[in-house]
């Protein structure tokens, strides 16, 4: 989905390696590399970095990167905008990392369980993720790391400012970027995926004049609703302008006489068919067609729905 973001390493329990590696060759994912975790937080994320050093993580080193990225997949909200923020501050100080208020107050109990302390809120944030660290600070503050941190540590900042004196900045994150944690959560998250899906359409017309016409007359009707962009466009269908397009942040499209062979993964696309013809009637031959690419885009989990509207 960021087409900036050279490699992606997946870190998976050892009985679910294979699962993953599934779901990857299903849906067609590119740059990714799946390796066994450890059995804790720190463990795992030791694991992931050693792809770019150490030959006995994968079966070939992947090229050291600048600056690594550290997430949470049960957190499938994030923003490119963060991610960005996050790595153009670890390019500049080090290491940095997301943080949301606080909506709770911590407090510390003594022995008894009765309250100790607390802590004044407005002090505090809540770490979140993505976080960004130049790759030679957290790889060498996880090398330097005891077996107590890599145990039962949870904080890759504070790692970086432990071994490496790296100050991370913080960058103040959105509220997207919550954690699935529970089963509820699921629900929610579903919510939020329709919710997104339904609030963005872009419309690509094959550039003749009329169809073009067709093409901007449907934002008119749409745009009290939901964000429309219209694209016309008469050139071949690799042209960059359109892969753009189908590689950016827009899932649902109406192709106004126009058939797009998604390479991304995408879980809708609308197919939108304007006859030109005096008559309702449409040929087998494109039929065939429409049929042959719904099967081959389910395969990529897209949805074709293919609409016959006549226009005069």
């Amino acid at each position: 989905r960021i087409s900036w973001i050279s490699d992606i390493i997946v870190v998976v329990s050892a009985e679910n390696i294979e699962t993953m590696k599934t779901i990857i060759e299903k849906y067609g994912h590119k740059r990714v590399t799946v390796v066994e975790g450890g059995m804790t937080r720190h463990r795992s994320i030791f694991n992931g970095l050693k792809v770019f050093a150490e030959n006995e993580f994968s079966s070939h080193l992947l090229q050291k990167p600048e600056v690594v990225i550290i997430h949470d997949a049960v957190r499938p909200f994030v923003e490119e905008d963060i991610v960005s923020k996050v790595v153009m501050s670890a390019k500049e100080h080090g290491a940095a990392g997301a943080i949301r208020p606080l909506v709770s107050t911590v407090v510390a109990s003594d022995t008894d369980g009765c309250l100790d302390h607390s802590l004044e809120r407005a002090r505090y944030r809540a770490s979140e993720m993505p976080q960004a660290f130049l790759f030679d600070i957290i790889y060498e503050a996880y090398q330097q790391c005891t077996d107590y941190d890599l145990d039962y540590g949870t904080e890759c900042l504070h790692l970086a400012l432990k071994y490496c004196k790296t100050n991370a900045k913080l960058v103040e994150g959105t509220a997207d970027l919550w954690k699935v944690t529970y089963k509820r959560d699921l629900y929610a998250a579903e919510s939020i995926i329709k919710d997104n899906l339904s609030q963005q359409v872009c419309v690509i017309t094959n550039g003749k004049e009329t169809l073009a016409k067709v093409g901007f007359l449907l934002p008119e009707s749409l745009k009290s609703q939901i964000k429309v962009e219209v694209i016309s466009i008469s050139l071949s269908k690799n042209d960059s302008r359109l892969q753009n397009i189908i590689s950016g942040q827009c899932y649902n499209f109406v192709c106004v006489n126009w058939i797009l062979f998604f390479s991304s993964s995408v879980p809708l696309q609308v197919h939108l068919d304007i006859s030109e013809n005096n008559s309702f009637s449409i040929g087998m031959e494109d039929l065939t067609t429409i049929k042959k690419f719904a099967r081959e885009s389910k395969k990529k989990n897209i949805l074709v729905y293919s609409l016959l509207i006549q226009y005069k």
